[in-house]
């Protein structure tokens, strides 16, 4: 079975930025953890703002998709109502 090809632009959005903030949800993550591993303790405070950060640009990425993936949906049903005006199907 063949896959749908991923294109990044679609109707010239740049499809990027729907996952864009996973993207800086992960580096926030990465770099969280490398802060809590070192032994200043100092930069703790930091690592917990940089999870909350990241939790953040997470949630950010749920609302980018569900809305990218809405549109798409609509398109096609407003794609389909057309071509059943056309062809005089209800």
């Amino acid at each position: 079975m063949a896959r749908p090809s991923r294109r990044l632009f679609v109707d010239q959005f740049f499809v990027g930025w729907v996952y864009g903030p996973w993207v800086v949800a992960s580096l926030l993550v990465i770099l969280a953890l490398r802060l809590l591993v070192e032994e200043d303790f100092a930069l703790r405070s930091n690592a917990w703002g940089l999870f909350g950060n990241a939790s953040i640009c997470f949630s950010i990425g749920c609302v980018c998709k569900l809305t990218w993936a809405m549109a798409r949906h609509n398109a096609v049903r407003q794609l389909e109502l057309q071509l059943r005006e056309q062809l005089g199907l209800r």
